[in-house]
């Protein structure tokens, strides 16, 4: 637990001086990117795409190497156990520790900006810069689209648990019932976890669907996306899924879960965005007939998934390209390597707070 953090320190003391420090988690990059503020005094920034104490949580929890080694006075097993709890504690320290030092932090979306502060990031401090996609590229697939509307329903992504493709395969018994000549395709690589790619293929063909789903192992979504109608995202945990993004900016529709953003990207945030209108739908997670409702209203309703369509691009094309994505990103680095140096040494977390330059950054 505390033996990689006297690693950090050794590595803190020897990095060469730069002008922003930027880290990608909390956990031990974040707790590196808080020694180097403090020892070389220049900024943090700090930017999840997931937020990562929770992902340990979830990590330390599921875990078969820590023994829970429950006393006679521990018998509740609804409890967490006190070398799991030592765990969760650990990382929600070092995360705390992490948002105190950084400058700036940065997260997808509004439901993880506000589990940031919940976790103890100052308010003041954070905002949301979404993905961005390449949309000149994405855009010119929209004319290798066909005539109509393809009856095939697509899963981009690795065949993996938290995909939840069993969901997926299993909304396609229900589809094809209504839509014989309907066509689901997996396209993903299926070498993380071979075992449950196997169990997969078997629903599949125990269910009588060898002949309409297909396993298109990795494929280049430029190839992919041209081809289908209903993009679909059966995932149990999802933060701001890019291959949304990208199917919006080719022209196709989604169904995705109510997991992360996903919500947000398919309906909009208030206002303006939310009156671009639905680029499909959001349904419980593992939900078969409620995913395979959805697909069927998509595809049985051209006017229906034209307007989808429209509303996806429209909102794409507004919020989410890749150059204001790295505009916002390259604001940020402008105005933290601008700043002057901030106290270094024992006591300067709370000198940098009494700074007044810290105090009227934002």
């Amino acid at each position: 637990m505390h033996k990689p953090l006297w690693m950090l320190v050794r590595i803190a003391e020897n990095l060469i001086p730069v002008k922003v420090f930027h880290t990608i988690s909390t956990g031990y990059a974040g707790f590196l990117g808080a020694l180097l503020r403090y020892r070389w005094g220049r900024p943090l920034l700090v930017s999840e795409h997931g937020i990562y104490t929770k992902e340990r949580k979830i990590d330390l929890f599921q875990s078969q190497w820590i023994r829970d080694n429950r006393s006679i006075f521990e018998k509740d097993i609804s409890q967490i156990s006190y070398f799991r709890d030592l765990w969760v504690r650990f990382f929600e320290t070092i995360g705390r520790v992490c948002y105190d030092a950084a400058e700036d932090i940065i997260s997808l979306y509004e439901g993880n900006r506000l589990r940031q502060v919940l976790d103890g990031a100052p308010a003041q401090k954070t905002r949301n810069i979404p993905n961005g996609i390449n949309l000149p590229r994405l855009a010119a697939l929209r004319d290798r689209r066909g005539p109509s509307v393809p009856r095939v329903m697509c899963l981009i992504g690795r065949v993996v648990p938290i995909k939840d493709v069993k969901t997926f395969i299993r909304a396609m018994l229900t589809i094809t019932r209504e839509m014989p000549d309907a066509e689901g395709w997996i396209a993903g690589p299926e070498d993380e976890d071979p075992d449950y790619a196997q169990e997969c293929h078997s629903l599949a063909e125990s269910l009588g669907l060898g002949e309409r789903i297909k396993f298109l192992g990795f494929q280049k979504i430029d190839d992919v996306l041209p081809k289908v109608g209903v993009l679909v995202l059966s995932s149990i945990s999802e933060a701001l899924p890019l291959v949304v993004l990208e199917g919006f900016a080719a022209g196709v529709p989604s169904v995705t879960t109510d997991v992360g953003s996903c919500r947000q990207l398919l309906f909009g945030l208030d206002g303006d965005d939310a009156a671009l209108g639905a680029a499909g739908a959001v349904v419980r997670i593992a939900d078969p007939a409620a995913l395979a409702a959805e697909v069927l209203n998509l595809l049985s309703d051209e006017s229906r998934w034209y307007a989808a369509q429209a509303a996806g691009i429209a909102r794409v094309e507004r919020y989410y390209t890749q150059e204001m994505m790295v505009g916002s990103y390259r604001e940020l680095y402008e105005r933290l390597r601008a700043q002057p140096d901030m106290p270094t040494g024992p006591g300067a977390k709370a000198a940098a707070a009494a700074c007044p330059h810290h105090q009227g950054a934002r």
